[in-house]
């Protein structure tokens, strides 16, 4: 057969593929990719928080046990995210190179195993132990997902599907103060201090689900069987052709990527909206407490703020997705998240701390969903694993290492839990530039 003729029925079969792949009802697909793969994450994530943030429950009782001072108690919700940001660029990148199914499925089981053990701790010693193991453990799962989400879904779509991800978290939040508030009247049955049974008993469903996750996750779409062959054709298409019109930028490799000044102002940008996120339900229980509510009720009443949340971030990131604007909405959500800290800081009243916590929320996650579409629309493709787990790793160094000192330091200084949320409003009106900053330069570099 002649050069001509092979080349000639190529674009038979090439044009028959594509011809095949504009049949797919794109939007059906996506939304069957979703179905099967969203599920999981955001329950993985679920648990995760849900191990995260049982620490301000356990608070009220081990804080006293173990004798831990506001000073010791930041010091051990921070250390969480030093061992976190060291861990996070391995692992990425060993989720790139051996996909999801072991590298989310090795996550859940370890930061499973290590919350249980946290009903073992004695002291602040063997506190700090633990805490900076669960964040070596969890080190990976936030931008693990992300880059994960970005092999799957396109461009057009990434916005709603980081926040329906994102809901994980408001979620976990909502589950751990209904759970963990049932899980604490425990107290005392077999001589062991609720506390202890509320570290043993969430940290059980990380292992299990860990273990499932082995057998069902699907590392990229052309290992998917329950993907038809058009739908496969469709969805490389549409990732291709996403990444196909991007600027010279996009052609730079990781080193290259890391020199670019911009993506360092990205960085600080997204310190805020982790030290948000890695607070949001630290301090909420204490200071709810504070205000007079019961201990029996704060678990109802501590999920009215991530259930505003929820609903905010869907709003917020479905107009984002419509309008095809990522920077102006997520400056928009950090300045909201910026104003609620600032109301919790300065009220004196429960009325006043759920106002300016729903309002916390909102900007939290919101800003989350719509910031982690940037990364992943801006950078390479190649340097995508290296760079975003870079991303995390130092806002989780600013964010949630620094930033809890910081916190604690004020809350120590002024004898007042709320005044320390001055710290996180304030950075995120400083993060807030920064991500403006960022948008301006990379829209000039288009």
């Amino acid at each position: 057969m002649s050069l001509t003729s092979r080349t000639t029925i190529s674009a038979q079969v090439d044009d028959g593929q594509n011809a095949a792949a504009t049949d797919v009802d794109g939007a059906r697909t996506v939304s069957r990719i979703g179905r099967r793969l969203m599920w999981y994450l955001i329950a993985l994530y679920v648990v995760s928080v849900l191990d995260r943030g049982n620490l301000s429950f356990a608070s009220f009782s081990m804080n006293r046990e173990l004798g831990l001072t506001p000073q010791m108690y930041s010091i051990g919700l921070g250390i969480l995210f030093l061992g976190y940001s060291i861990f996070e660029v391995p692992s990425n990148l060993a989720l790139a190179r051996y996909g999801a199914r072991i590298t989310l499925t090795r996550i859940a089981v370890l930061f499973g195993l290590v919350t249980m053990s946290m009903a073992f701790v004695t002291g602040p010693l063997s506190f700090y132990t633990v805490r900076a193991l669960l964040g070596i453990a969890e080190a990976g799962l936030t931008p693990g997902v992300f880059l994960f989400l970005s092999y799957w879904i396109p461009e057009n779509f990434r916005a709603r599907y980081n926040a329906i991800f994102s809901y994980s978290i408001p979620a976990a939040y909502v589950l751990a103060s209904l759970v963990s508030g049932a899980i604490l009247q425990l107290d005392g049955t077999f001589g062991i201090p609720g506390w202890k049974w509320l570290f043993v008993l969430e940290g059980l469903p990380a292992v299990s689900l860990g273990i499932f996750g082995a057998f069902y996750l699907t590392d990229r779409p052309d290992h998917a069987k329950w993907l038809s062959k058009e739908e496969k054709l469709w969805l490389a298409r549409e990732l291709d052709s996403a990444r196909s019109t991007k600027s010279p930028a996009h052609e730079l490799n990781t080193v290259a990527v890391l020199r670019q000044p911009t993506l360092w102002i990205l960085i600080l940008g997204y310190v805020g909206i982790f030290c948000g996120n890695a607070t949001i339900g630290a301090w909420l229980p204490q200071i709810l407490h504070l205000h007079g509510v019961s201990l029996k009720s704060i678990g109802v009443v501590a999920a009215l703020p991530p259930l505003a949340g929820m609903i905010g971030m869907t709003l917020l990131s479905r107009r984002s997705d419509h309008r095809k604007e990522r920077i102006g909405h997520t400056v928009a959500c950090m300045v909201i998240a910026a104003l609620g800290y600032g109301i919790v800081a300065m009220a004196d009243s429960l009325p006043g701390a759920l106002v300016g916590f729903m309002l916390a929320n909102i900007g939290v996650y919101a800003s989350l969903a719509i910031f982690w579409s940037i990364p992943q629309t801006y950078l390479p493709q190649k340097s995508r694993p290296a760079v975003i787990a870079v991303i995390s790793s130092f806002g989780a160094i600013g964010g949630g290492w620094v930033a809890p000192l910081l916190i604690g330091r004020v809350q120590q200084v002024t004898h007042s839990l709320p005044a320390g949320m001055v710290v996180v409003a304030v950075l995120f009106l400083l993060s807030a530039v920064c991500v403006l900053f960022a948008g301006r330069r990379m829209a000039a570099q288009a």
